[in-house]
């Protein structure tokens, strides 16, 4: 084997300290010298003080280019779209077709969840404003890196992307760039490159707008840049030059593997590629003969000899285990698993940036094609960076409330801790809440009327489950994938075969799901306005366009929603959180003639006495949504199914995902429909008779609730929010809203037991409206 093109050669086992060592560290990097970080720091420092002046000036330069602007004219972007060459431009589309569908599918996601009773914590993504995508010139143009930035970005909402990226002889970036920021949707883009981009980005200039964060790969320049403005503006991991770790065994293709290192070795002479082979010195012999023989062959073949011969490494081991503990220590860019089982590898896999699964998953396939990005840390850093992701594109917002009752139950401890760390006056603002020996503290908001549960608790048999007082439930096993048990006793209950019912976390679980299943992102899906407030929420969530049609009459409303063209459309009957029902005449015309798919939801279709699961089982773009959080009393566990074709079901199925309905959860389901139906009757013809009863009393004090088939009344009031705090402070939670679509300010009240209602009535004819 000749040393001219692998550094590192033999077991192992075998190398050197030193030579380990400087295998994993992969040798030493411009970026390290004190003198290169001091002029990247100088660099970045004439742009944060002459602005325009210091990147025009640094094109000149490090450019050979005199720009009269800065800035690339969007037609310019179109135009280079329109010219690309076809092959490339359908190779251009499918991978940014792939890269949206898979960042689409893993976008972060608001959770909510209560930590002890009355006590609530929540997270939610909120997109960045703007976002800066840097694309490298130099050597060669980098469509696909365009497309790994911006793609992402603008499925997770950015406002506004920005694109940097070097000029050319003729003062442009590459015709390939220009072409992927236009298919992309880049809304901005500069011909400025190096740190001195990195810094335009970072500060600001007159013509380059500061971004929130600044992702995509680069050279030493541009790496270093990033790490020097990084107390200033988000980055992404830290990139430097490509590299590969391959372990091979003795079942794969010798030129397969001497294909790959060729592939990654030509990128950059400090790219990094180690092969790791299973089976013995001959197969490793067999590679590196095949590489001999290809390399002369290679356009970049100098490049290419130069990182092997610097950081490459053919190295044998006697195990998996022993080429996996190497690869947690090299922690690589690129790992890929060419064994005979990459899948149980896979499972003892911690430090890589991504993985490459069999000997057909070329890493060329995920630079490209794939839909998973290629802008993954490098030089080790898989050890506590990840991979380009939407993740990186938005900002955590967490928000707690914590219940009136719960302060109280909190406080004791609360103060404990703050005394123990000479906090006094935290410990003072814990014990304020504290119960006290007399008054009403505590009880002030004893009565929740906000959020259409049943307040008469869970049924019978359900909490006879829950409690343990019925045949145990083993939680150390899966439950069923799809919730079969519980999906079968469902078809007895509504009158269904079983394949036309799929279930889910929830009915938001299922309505999400729908969404993704039934539209593509930038399909459009309708709804009247007011609605379910989470609908516009998924809709954007899943890469769709939520457009919101003003309710003006039953006709006017059908042809609006029909004249969308939407491919979706969504109902609510009874609706939330006006409580209103749709007639059936109208549900019956949307779904003959929507151009897509309707989905019916029917949350409070016990309360209403009626609903259209029969539509359900005879059309096939109906998809109706229930759950048993309402009338069944089941809201914590989260239950929610939906009626429609097979095919429908199966596709939302699919989309949501296996074990979406714990084990518990199913049981006590289950358990609800086939012994507590009774029960459950008969709180719904309570919730009848008290509904009209407290509206007849709100009537009496002033108000005009309007008509309900729900198990709430929605109030309309002027400054709602305000006058929810007044009832709060009173001791009774409602929900406000504000400025509904042709209502305005509005309190929707649960209907529960009448002691509750009284005390609500009590409370508005106090507080002062």
């Amino acid at each position: 084997m000749s040393t001219r093109l692998f550094r590192f050669e033999g077991p192992l086992a075998s190398l050197s300290s030193d030579d380990s060592r400087a295998l994993v560290t992969r040798g030493a990097r411009e970026g390290g010298d004190a003198a290169f970080r001091r002029r990247t720091g100088e660099l970045l420092a004439r742009v944060r003080s002459c602005g325009d002046a210091a990147l025009i000036a640094m094109a000149r330069e490090f450019d050979g280019v005199v720009l009269d602007s800065l800035e690339v004219p969007a037609a310019r972007c179109r135009a280079a779209l329109d010219r690309l060459e076809p092959d490339l431009r359908r190779a251009m589309e499918r991978s940014a077709a792939n890269i949206t569908t898979a960042h689409a599918t893993l976008l972060p996601r608001a959770v909510e969840v209560e930590t002890e009773p009355g006590v609530r914590v929540g997270r939610r993504p909120d997109p960045l404003a703007r976002v800066g995508v840097y694309a490298p010139g130099g050597r060669a143009a980098y469509p696909s890196s365009v497309l790994m930035g911006a793609v992402p970005a603008r499925i997770a909402g950015v406002g506004e992307i920005v694109l940097c990226s070097p000029p050319g002889a003729d003062g442009f970036p590459a015709p390939s760039i220009l072409a992927a920021a236009a298919l992309a949707s880049v809304d901005r883009v500069f011909r400025i490159g190096g740190a001195g981009a990195i810094g335009a980005m970072a500060y600001g200039t007159a013509t380059v707008p500061r971004v929130d964060r600044i992702v995509g790969p680069g050279n030493a320049w541009v790496a270093e840049a990033k790490l020097q403005v990084s107390s200033t503006v988000g980055i992404d991991a830290p990139a430097g030059p490509s590299e590969l770790l391959v372990i091979a065994d003795a079942s794969v293709q010798p030129r397969t593997i001497a294909r790959e290192v060729l592939a990654q070795a030509e990128h950059d002479p400090e790219a990094a590629v180690v092969v790791v082979v299973l089976g013995g010195e001959a197969v490793a012999q067999a590679i590196a003969a095949v590489i001999e023989e290809l390399l002369p062959a290679e356009a970049r073949c100098a490049t290419i000899a130069e990182s092997l011969g610097a950081r490459g490494g053919l190295c044998t081991a006697d195990s998996l285990d022993e080429a996996l503990a190497f690869a947690e220590a090299y922690a690589p860019e690129h790992l890929l698993l060419a064994v005979a089982a990459p899948d149980a590898a896979l499972a003892r896999v911690r430090n890589a940036g991504t993985v490459f699964l069999g000997e057909s998953s070329s890493v060329a396939f995920g630079d490209y094609m794939t839909g998973a990005n290629h802008v993954l840390p490098t030089g080790g850093l898989a050890r506590s960076w990840s991979g380009l992701s939407t993740s990186d594109f938005v900002r955590w917002t967490t928000w707690q409330r914590v219940e009136p009752a719960a302060a109280a139950r909190l406080a004791t401890d609360v103060a404990a801790f703050a005394d123990a760390e000479q906090l006094t006056a935290h410990a003072a603002a814990a014990r304020e809440w504290a119960e006290p020996k007399s008054g009403p503290r505590v009880d002030r908001c004893a009565f929740d009327l906000s959020d259409n549960t049943n307040l008469w608790g869970m049924p019978p048999a359900a909490g006879r489950v829950l409690s343990g007082d019925a045949r145990p439930v083993n939680a150390a096993r899966y439950p069923k994938v799809q919730a079969a048990d519980l999906v079968g006793v469902m078809a007895g209950y509504l009158g269904v075969d079983a394949d036309r019912i799929v279930t889910g976390c929830g009915s938001d679980d299922v309505l999400d799901s729908a969404m993704r299943a039934l539209a593509e992102p930038g399909d459009r899906l309708a709804y009247l306005d007011p609605t379910f407030s989470m609908i516009p929420v998924f809709a954007r969530l899943n890469r769709l366009v939520p457009v919101a049609v003003a309710a003006g009459g039953l006709d006017a409303d059908a042809d609006a929603l029909l004249s969308t063209g939407a491919r979706i459309i969504y109902l609510c009957s009874p609706n939330n959180p006006t409580g209103a029902t749709l007639p059936r005449a109208m549900v019956e015309r949307i779904v003959a003639e929507a151009p897509g798919f309707v989905i019916l939801d029917e949350a409070y279709a016990e309360y209403a006495g009626k609903d259209c699961i029969d539509l359900a089982r005879t059309s096939s773009r109906l998809l109706v949504t229930r759950t048993m959080s309402k009338a069944f009393g089941l809201a914590g566990l989260r239950v929610g199914y939906a009626v429609g074709a097979p095919d429908v079901v199966s596709a939302v199925a699919e989309s949501r995902g296996p074990y979406k309905v714990n084990a518990v959860a199913e049981r006590v389901a289950a358990a609800a429909l086939t012994e507590d139906l009774p029960w459950v009757r008969e709180r719904v013809t309570e919730v009848q008779r008290l509904r009209e009863r407290f509206a007849e009393a709100l009537r009496g004090i002033g108000l005009a609730p309007l008509p309900s088939a729900a198990n709430f009344v929605l109030v309309p009031v002027p400054r709602g929010v305000a006058l929810a705090g007044r009832l709060q402070a009173a001791g009774v939670t409602v929900r406000s809203f504000e400025a509904l679509a042709g209502i305005g300010d509005a309190l929707r009240i649960t209907i529960g037991p009448w002691p509750m209602l009284e005390r609500c009535i009590g409370a508005l004819s106090e507080v002062e409206r």
